[in-house]
């Protein structure tokens, strides 16, 4: 591969490889293994808890949660932070050019793999759910039965989630 072919000033690499644009988002550069290891290294609460809780965890709980027709953006909901990182609410309220690049991959990943984007109200509620739960098992310490994932474990989950919407899809 030649990086320097690929490698723009707006771009990261991947873990596979890839040179991913923020500016230009080519959906070919977007790869559901770099989503699933990114998330599983990113931790949620801008990584302020006693113990670590990745995103790709967050991820496959809102896959559980989702109907079955929502199942695919449940567990993609917040793969443009593979990319762009997870950003606490608050700040990234105060940053509408993040917002309108985030909301422009998120755009372009639903294209990608096939699901409805602006996401329907079930993944909005979900995830405000999520929050709240995983707030309550993390910091308040009130949901015994939660278990955190190391990386390895949320990757390996999200992936399998994937593989079971991709089975669905195909039967």
């Amino acid at each position: 591969m030649d990086w320097k072919k690929e490698f723009t000033p707006n771009s990261i690499r991947t873990n596979s490889g890839k040179y991913f644009d923020l500016l230009i988002m080519d959906p070919d550069t977007i790869d559901i293994q770099d989503i699933a290891h990114g998330l599983s290294f990113m931790p949620r609460f801008g990584g302020q808890l006693d113990e670590f809780l990745s995103v790709a965890q967050h991820s496959v709980y809102a896959y559980m949660m989702a109907a079955p027709e929502n199942k695919l953006a449940a567990l993609l909901h917040d793969a443009s932070e593979a990319y762009m990182l997870d950003m606490p609410s608050p700040f990234k309220k105060l940053l509408p050019d993040y917002q309108a690049v985030e909301k422009r991959l998120s755009g372009v990943i639903a294209e990608k793999f096939g699901f409805q984007f602006p996401y329907v109200d079930q993944i909005k509620k979900i995830d405000s759910e999520l929050l709240s739960l995983e707030w309550r098992a993390m910091v308040m310490k009130v949901e015994p039965d939660y278990k955190v994932w190391d990386s390895a474990e949320a990757k390996r989950r999200f992936l399998e989630a994937y593989a079971e919407c991709l089975e669905v899809t195909e039967s």
